[in-house]
């Protein structure tokens, strides 16, 4: 892949900008060419394998996210094990802290927000716990059109995938501020993406995350 774009490279520190206008890589109608190089397959252990909690309390990933694990722009966590409210809690890639809610179950329960950097997972009550990363990948900016030009997997023409836009009324169950990408051919550690799509010049960066 030889586009270059920028990507805040201080983990922890929010690089999110508030009604963020201009960008290198967006055009003045607002096209962006998003490249995702090589994310591993989705799995149900990738970023922790039944960790036992004797009580309540939380779950660290005991795997080093990185880019190759995590995506470049992030992507979806799946949570197996437990039962009762769970917590997410994490960045994305702008550093930008979030949090998202949900329903603890024996199978893997498939998140909906973008994580680049999981911090742990809040789990209220004893349990077998495994984190894991999904098959849906983060994008830089917040999508506002569901159609994709000019998409590749592995620099070829690429079966269709989806495209999901940028959620503006962020919740703790919402999907993510700038959207999802869910490419046709699942990620392997070996197909890399480029598309082209529409992005907000209004707000670039897409809502604030709420973290309560």
């Amino acid at each position: 892949m030889a586009v270059q774009v920028a990507v805040p490279s201080t983990r922890r520190v929010s690089h999110r900008v508030a009604d963020m206008m201009y960008a290198a890589d967006v055009s003045v109608d607002g096209h962006t060419t998003v490249d995702i190089p090589a994310p591993i397959a989705a799995a149900a252990n990738a970023l922790a394998n039944a960790v036992v909690l004797a009580a309540a309390g939380n779950v660290a990933p005991t795997v080093v996210q990185t880019d190759a694990v995590m995506g470049r722009y992030g992507r979806n966590v799946t949570v197996s094990g437990g039962t009762g409210a769970g917590v997410i809690v994490g960045y994305d890639y702008l550093g930008q802290a979030m949090k998202e809610n949900i329903a603890l179950a024996a199978g893997p329960v498939v998140g909906k927000k973008m994580f680049k950097d999981v911090a742990y997972v809040s789990v209220p009550a004893a349990a077998t716990i495994s984190i894991g990363v999904g098959a849906i990948l983060g994008v830089p900016y917040k999508v506002l059109h569901t159609a994709l030009y000019g998409e590749l997997t592995n620099d070829v023409t690429a079966a269709a995938g989806a495209l999901l836009a940028g959620v503006v009324a962020q919740t703790l169950t919402s999907g993510d501020p700038r959207g999802a990408y869910t490419p046709a051919a699942a990620p392997d550690g070996t197909k890399s993406y480029r598309f082209t799509c529409v992005v907000d010049r209004s707000n670039l960066h897409g809502s604030a995350h709420v973290v309560a």
